[in-house]
């Protein structure tokens, strides 16, 4: 009985665990200074093709990185996601590159683009209808979304999560052979 209550536990311990790391976190950064923005005006991207979003991408990922220290896994263009609302699920991707309409006191040209880091995010997420600005305030307009090297790997606490429920699993079969 004490296995059980333990690996009951486990399995609840990781699936708490698996859900406190995994968050959205916003890279964009201002090209001119290379310092965090809420969003980019997407006058500068010139036009909002799945190939400019992405090249756009690599560069908000390198400032970002520079800026932070940090060292985020490259993404690719194969299997990008086109999507018209602001749920999408995010599980398979790495990248979301979002943008909005100009909206009312917005300064850009076109509006404004996000870009986020997704961080082990797995299934629908709901982004903000209209944009943080300063460039776009309006509605939300399209979302793409990037993979990381082509794939995605669960992060190692939904791998634990998985695994767990896999070894309860087994000890109850066998529990329930054996009695």
């Amino acid at each position: 009985m004490g296995t059980r209550k333990y690996l009951a536990t486990l399995v609840i311990a990781t699936a708490f665990a698996a859900a406190a790391q995994a968050s959205v976190i916003n890279i964009s950064m201002n090209p001119g200074t290379g310092q965090p923005a809420a969003d980019v005006n997407k006058g500068l991207l010139g036009n909002n093709s799945p190939q400019t979003n992405f090249n756009f991408l690599l560069q908000q990922i390198s400032l970002y990185q520079n800026f932070n220290g940090t060292n985020l896994p490259a993404p690719t263009f194969a299997g990008y996601f086109d999507g018209s609302s602001n749920t999408a699920s995010l599980t398979g991707f790495s990248y979301a590159v979002i943008h909005y309409g100009k909206g009312p006191g917005g300064t850009g040209q076109g509006g404004g683009v996000e870009f986020f880091y997704l961080n082990g995010m797995t299934g629908n997420f709901t982004f903000s209808a209209t944009g943080l600005g300063p460039n776009g305030r309006g509605g939300f307009s399209s979302i793409r979304l990037f993979s990381a090297n082509g794939f995605s790997v669960p992060e190692s606490g939904t791998t634990v999560m998985l695994l767990s429920v896999v070894l309860l699993g087994i000890f109850g079969a066998r529990r329930r052979k054996t009695a």
